[in-house]
C-alpha cells in the first residue's frame, strides 16, 4: 500500500503537471527502503526454529531459502552479506546498501520472481501482510513514483524510457505475448529488452525483429497458413494480408500501414548490421534500439488485435 505523504504531494505540485524524465542509473535510499518493505510484506517472515519446536508458525522460510540460494549463486556482491544468519535481514541489508544499481535491480528482480512464484497463496500462512501480487504492483509504483525507469513485467525487469509508450504499447504487447501460441515471440521480445537494458543495442534490434517475425509465424502456424522456411517479415506480412488477417473496411491507409510493416523494422535491422559487421554496426545507438522496441511492440499489438478481430469475423 502506498500512502501519499505531504512531502510527496508537495513534490507533485512543484512539477506543475510536468512528468519527470525517467532515470536508470540510480536508486535513492528512500526507494530502496520502500521496495524492501514491499518485498517483506509480500513474501512474509523468516523464522528461526529453536530445538524441537514444532512447525506451527506462520513463516515463509522456504521462499527465503530459495531467494537466498539464487542471490548467492547469481550476484557476487551478495556474498559480502552472508554472515547474517537471518535470510530476510541479509537480503534487506543487501538491497539497501549495495553500491551497484545493476546488482540492486537484479536483487529486486529475484525478489519479484519469488513473489510471482507464490502468487495465489494465503498471506497469513506465510506471516505476510499483503498478497504477493499486491507487492509487485507496489514495487512497480515505487519505481514510477521515484521516476526510475524500470518495471517488473512478464517475469523480468523491463527498462522504461517513456511512461506513455510503456503503458499504451509495451505493456499491452507483453500481455498479448503471454498467450501460449506466441511463446517463441515472447522469449525473443524479452531478450530484446534484456539486450537494451545492458546496452547491447545491435542485439536488441536483431532480437526485436525476430520477435516480430515469430509473431507472424505463430499466426500462420495456428491457422495452418503455409510459408517458406526462409521467409522474412516482408514475405510473412504479404502472406497474412492475402489470407485476410486485416479487415478491409479501411481505405488506402491500410495499404500504407501494411507497407510500413514490411519495410519499417526490417530496414532498421539490416542497417544495424544484422547481416554483417560493417560500418553500419557502429551506428546502432540507444535511440535506434528504443525505436526498434517501441515499433516492434506496436506492430505486435496490431497483429494480435487484428488476429483476434479476424477470429471473430470468421466465426
Amino acid at each position: 500500500m502506498i500512502f501519499e505523504t505531504f512531502a510527496y504531494r508537495k513534490k507533485l505540485e512543484s512539477r506543475g503537471g510536468e512528468v519527470d524524465a525517467y532515470k536508470c542509473d540510480e536508486a535513492s535510499d528512500q526507494l530502496r527502503h520502500q521496495i524492501v518493505m514491499a518485498l517483506f510484506e509480500g513474501i512474509g517472515r523468516y523464522y528461526f526454529y529453536k530445538g524441537y519446536e514444532m512447525n506451527n508458525v506462520a513463516e515463509a522460510n522456504s521462499a527465503w531459502h530459495q531467494l537466498d540460494k539464487i542471490c548467492r549463486k547469481e550476484i557476487y556482491s551478495y556474498l559480502a552479506y552472508i554472515k547474517n544468519d537471518n535470510l530476510q535481514t541479509r537480503y534487506g541489508s543487501f538491497l539497501t546498501t549495495v553500491e551497484s544499481v545493476d546488482d540492486f535491480l537484479s536483487g529486486v528482480e529475484i525478489g519479484c520472481l519469488i513473489l510471482d512464484a507464490i502468487r495465489g497463496e494465503s498471506p497469513k500462512l506465510r506471516g505476510a501482510e499483503q498478497r504477493s501480487e499486491d507487492s509487485i504492483e507496489e514495487i512497480n509504483r515505487r519505481f514510477e513514483q521515484h521516476s526510475i525507469g524500470y518495471q517488473f513485467e512478464n517475469r523480468q525487469m523491463i527498462r522504461v524510457d517513456s511512461k506513455i509508450a510503456h503503458a499504451e504499447i509495451i505493456k499491452p504487447a507483453l500481455q498479448l505475448l503471454t498467450e501460449s501460441m506466441f511463446s517463441k515471440a515472447n522469449e525473443e521480445f524479452l531478450s530484446a529488452h534484456k539486450h537494451y537494458r545492458v546496452g547491447s543495442f545491435k542485439d536488441c534490434v536483431t532480437a526485436a525483429n525476430r520477435a516480430f517475425e515469430s509473431t507472424l509465424k505463430a499466426i500462420c502456424d495456428t491457422e495452418a497458413w503455409s510459408y517458406d522456411k526462409g521467409d522474412r517479415a516482408p514475405e510473412l506480412v504479404t502472406n497474412v494480408t492475402n489470407k485476410g488477417l486485416f479487415t478491409h473496411d479501411f481505405d488506402k491507409s491500410l495499404t500504407a500501414y501494411v507497407a510500413m510493416l514490411k519495410a519499417g523494422l526490417p530496414s532498421v535491422r539490416n542497417d544495424a548490421g544484422a547481416h554483417g559487421e560493417g560500418i553500419a554496426a557502429a551506428a546502432v545507438t540507444p535511440e535506434i534500439a528504443r525505436f526498434a522496441l517501441n515499433l516492434t511492440a506496436s506492430n505486435i499489438l496490431f497483429l494480435g488485435e487484428s488476429y483476434r478481430a479476424s477470429k471473430a469475423r470468421w466465426r
